[in-house]
């Protein structure tokens, strides 16, 4: 809301200031005054004016004056454009209608300013072709003579300086210094070149060796400044050096490793250097001349873009105006609306005169918004009761356990409680306006069979995967009459799963009743019949031997497997007490290990005593069976190229309670059924019972806490024993308090 209220109130402050810049008569004011300003400053250029006006003065209060119109007319334009902007957000009538009539208007301006200014800058380019060019093109042509032949003779000298120092470096350095042998080999060296004087100089002791030619003025200073020195150590090329009269002097350093230089001068024409220095300052100043006859241009071109602009801005302003009287009707009619859309039915708009047009529109306007208001009216109080009884229907839905899902008649989902957005683990986004079979692809046919035959409801179990867990759902889909569809489940896996376990705790007491009786007779039976019978049977006394042992061990099975029933059956209540759980943890893997010394057993403790309330004797048994069961996997795997039998048991204590993680690398647990592991009779092993892990999940159960099966990495089952916070909190206070007491005693 409050961007909305400072636009609004910027729009208001914009339209006031508007009113005051944009009146009727003020606004043709300064259109009149701005194009007539554009006219006179045309006429000035054009000399039209009288000779009495055609003065620098007057020029200059012609330019004042569009300078400062072309500053009011931007200030007025600025004002209405912004407030066109506003209205536009605020959805105002009539903004695009202004800007169709000002490009319309802008462009009927534009375009005889912009072929006036093209024609003039084509006189005045063809101007600087006819007049600065062809002189110009003159003095490159004389360039382009004398240029070859001072190329020739630069490549002359360069070709002496070379020769004369390719006979200095063969000498060597030694040889250089002599100051007489060097001097001779100097003028020999001159013979036959156009060389005025050769000089080999030393940077630090002068000049080592001299030779000039007869006629020639020496160097009064032979050895050139530390700049050029420098100059030449750090270039392979001669160094051209000032101080010669009558000739170009070069410098070269003749050894790296030595500062020995040699200086020598060289014959030129003087009149042709004159030539071609003559030539080079006449071509740029043609060239100055180029460039401020294109200043002046450039000058000109911005007087005639300002005029331009000042009449393009005043043309636009009178489109604007135009625009303004043509839509003010229609923008009431479209604020109206407007308003209508927002919610203020009792809106009306000014009729204006009856044969006219926009006239008629309002008085239909007024009728229509007149009935408008009635039927809202009537929605209104339909709406109110029909949003009472869905309030009804949300608190209903809201209340029940089970999950409801409204489905319309293109099969997508408009509507679902939050017991169905738990039970389907997804957002209300994600459920909302999808497709009910790309949702619960296993409904597909069951939502067929609802639709073939709608006068009866279809009811099915389906089993649903959540989070990686196999979940059984009672769904139930009804079609009402209006063609929706009721879609309707419950989660049964835990009743199914408590019904299931209460089958088998009953089928186990009546094990242990009917089957425990008769084991004992037939054992010590077995046992008599091996002692008394043995000695006397003469003809096959092995058989004999080995069908009472079979005997008396499967009868030992089977009174293992009955004890296992009756002890899931007659499962006692735990005595809870504190107790340290890495002790049992390092009991367990004790026992373990000297069970089944062919497997690593590695347990990863805390240093310290963890105190966990439990009980004892049960936790003991579920860590049994879990590390048996590691070790049974293990076992059981295919030994062809199997890693060693490794079993890890992981204690950890924190803020989320405690855990004890069993992991293996045996065969792992099967993907499909395995929530069903820890059901009674459910096992993976050709000699297993199925009552470990059931017996395992009822004992945690019965501590609070959370039995987890998984994979672990790399290959392997991962079993983690969950307890919550408050078992290892109280189990801690309590041996804390008990610590206390001993010590007061």
């Amino acid at each position: 809301m409050a961007p909305a209220v400072e636009v609004r109130r910027s729009g208001d402050l914009l339209s006031a200031a508007g009113r005051l810049l944009t009146g009727r008569g003020s606004a043709l004011a300064l259109a009149i005054l701005a194009i007539s300003a554009g006219v006179l400053t045309y006429a000035w250029f054009g000399g039209i004016l009288p000779r009495a006006f055609n003065t620098r003065a007057w020029l200059t209060v012609l330019l004042v004056a569009d300078l400062l119109l072309v500053a009011a007319l931007l200030v007025v334009l600025t004002v209405r454009i912004v407030q066109l902007v506003l209205e536009r957000r605020r959805g105002a009538a009539g903004s695009r209608l202004h800007v169709r009539l000002v490009l319309v208007c802008g462009l009927f301006a534009t375009v005889p300013t912009l072929m006036v200014a093209i024609i003039f800058s084509l006189l005045a380019l063809n101007l600087s072709d006819y007049v600065v060019k062809p002189s110009q093109a003159a003095f490159e042509s004389a360039r382009a003579i004398g240029e070859p032949v001072r190329r020739a003779r630069e490549r002359e000298i360069l070709n002496d300086i070379g020769q004369i120092a390719v006979a200095l470096q063969g000498l060597g350095i030694e040889a250089v210094r002599d100051s007489e042998a060097t001097s001779r080999l100097l003028g020999q060296l001159m013979e036959g070149r156009p060389v005025l004087e050769v000089v080999v100089v030393d940077a630090d002791r002068g000049v080592v060796a001299r030779a000039t030619a007869l006629g020639s003025t020496p160097l009064e200073q032979p050895v050139p400044a530390a700049q050029f020195l420098w100059q030449a150590v750090n270039q392979a090329l001669p160094v051209e050096i000032p101080g010669g009269t009558g000739g170009a002097y070069f410098l070269l350093q003749l050894f790296v490793a030595e500062p020995l230089f040699l200086v020598t001068g060289h014959a030129i024409d003087l009149r042709l250097a004159d030539y071609i220095r003559s030539i080079d300052l006449a071509g740029r100043f043609y060239v100055e001349i180029e460039q401020g006859l294109r200043r002046n241009q450039l000058v000109v071109f911005g007087l005639l873009g300002m005029i331009a602009l000042l009449m393009l801005l005043a043309a636009v302003w009178l489109a604007i105006l135009f625009a303004s009287r043509m839509t003010e009707p229609i923008g009431e009619l479209m604020a109206a609306a407007e308003k209508m859309r927002g919610g203020d039915f009792a809106v009306r708009v000014e009729e204006g005169p009856p044969n006219d047009e926009l006239g008629r529109l309002s008085r239909s306007f007024n009728r229509m918004a007149g009935q408008i208001e009635q039927q809202r009216r009537d929605l209104v109080d339909a709406n109110a009761e029909l949003d009472t009884r869905r309030r009804l229907t949300d608190a209903v839905l809201a209340g029940v356990s089970a999950g409801v899902l409204s489905v319309d008649a293109e099969g997508r989902v408009a509507r679902a409680n939050e017991s169905a957005l738990a039970l389907l683990s997804l957002p209300e986004d994600g459920v909302i306006g999808r497709r009910l079979v790309e949702l619960l692809p296993q409904l597909a046919s069951l939502l067929a069979q609802a639709l073939e035959r709608p006068d009866r409801a279809a009811q099915a179990q389906v089993e649903f995967a959540q989070r990686g867990a196999a979940r059984t759902l009672m769904v139930r889909i009804a079609r009402p009459a209006d063609g929706t569809v009721v879609v309707t489940f419950d989660d049964v896996t835990d009743l199914m799963s408590a019904q299931r376990m209460a089958a088998w705790g009953d089928v186990a007491r009546r094990i242990a009743h009917e089957i425990k009786n008769p084991l004992t007779p037939i054992q010590l039976s077995a046992e008599r019949l091996r002692r008394r019978y043995l000695k006397q049977i003469v003809d096959d006394p092995e058989t004999f031997q080995i069908c009472t042992d079979t005997i008396i061990r499967q009868v030992g099975d089977i009174g293992r497997m009955v004890d296992e029933f009756s002890s899931f059956a007659r499962m006692p209540r735990p005595t809870l007490a504190p107790e340290d759980a890495r002790e049992l943890c390092q009991q367990a893997l004790f026992l373990q290990r000297n069970g089944t010394p062919g497997i690593a057993y590695r347990g990863v403790l805390p240093d310290g005593p963890v105190t966990l309330r439990c009980d004892r004797r049960q936790i003991g048994q579920v860590l049994t069976n879990i590390l048996k069961n590691a070790a049974e996997a293990i076992e059981g795997r295919d030994a062809a190229g199997a890693p060693p039998g490794e079993i890890s048991l992981t204690l950890q204590s924190g803020a989320d309670g405690v855990a004890i993680v069993v992991e293996d690398n045996g065969k792992g647990l099967p993907v499909e059924g395995r929530e069903r592991l820890t059901e009674p009779y459910m096992t993976t092993r050709t000699k297993g019972t199925g009552l470990g892990l059931a017996i395992v999940k009822k004992i945690m159960e019965d501590h609070g806490g959370r039995l987890d099966l998984g994979d672990r990495e790399g290959g392997g089952a991962r079993i983690g024993l969950l307890f919550p916070p408050e078992a290892a909190t109280q189990a801690e206070q309590r041996h804390l308090a008990s610590a206390r007491g001993a010590g007061n005693d």
